[in-house]
């Protein structure tokens, strides 16, 4: 039974597998289950990202993308912060951490595929200009930049008197922020419930010819 489960792992159709997928696949006992998959723990096969969530080592497939796989560690989620913005171009400096926005509570996972960061943001707030990002067979749940930076004003308490200041701090082009959409701005600024977050915005609205 090992090796035919470890076949099916390495032609599995993602760098990943689930517990529920394991419990479909080890027709079995929960300890018969248990003692297959720690054997293939120690043999190198697959490797613990988080409880019932496990990397596939070795695997046919694409190395796994971390944006892939962040709102399944901790879901929902998406893609946000400092990891959005350096996606879109808008800061210079790559991140070595995952930074995501929850609904949930703030939680961390240091993870053989890097370290995942979540913020808790409100619920009201959370669906707002996030958008489906299309890389190969990839979808991928990725804040635009004005969304990623809502969140940053909201979860770190930052505040800003001018388009100037933002732009110095965070090291951002001043000609980036002539590609936020408008419509998401004022979306945000209606649904985001935080008077930091809607004074910052409106700064950035009324100080740009967007």
């Amino acid at each position: 039974m090992q090796k035919i489960f470890l076949e099916i792992l390495i032609n599995w159709p993602k760098p990943y597998i689930s517990g529920v997928d394991l419990r479909l696949i080890l027709d079995k006992s929960t300890n018969s289950r248990q003692a297959i998959i720690k054997r293939a723990i120690r043999q190198g096969y697959l490797a613990p990202i988080r409880r019932d969530l496990y990397l596939i080592k070795d695997s046919k497939r694409s190395p796994l993308n971390s944006f892939e796989i962040a709102p399944i560690i901790y879901g929902p989620s998406y893609v946000s912060f400092e990891s959005a913005l350096s996606y879109h171009g808008w800061i210079p400096e790559a991140v070595r951490t995952t930074t995501c926005a929850s609904v949930k509570r703030a939680k961390e996972f240091e993870t053989p595929v890097g370290i995942f960061s979540y913020e808790h943001i409100p619920i009201k707030a959370f669906s707002f200009g996030v958008n489906q990002y299309q890389q190969d067979s990839l979808t991928l749940f990725i804040a635009s930049p004005v969304k990623a930076l809502a969140d940053i004003i909201y979860t770190r308490g930052r505040v800003w008197e001018s388009v100037n200041d933002l732009s110095q701090d965070l090291r951002i082009e001043v000609e980036s922020f002539q590609n936020c959409d408008r419509k998401v701005l004022a979306l945000l600024i209606e649904n985001y419930p935080s008077p930091r977050v809607k004074n910052v915005l409106n700064i950035l609205l009324n100080g740009l010819n967007i």
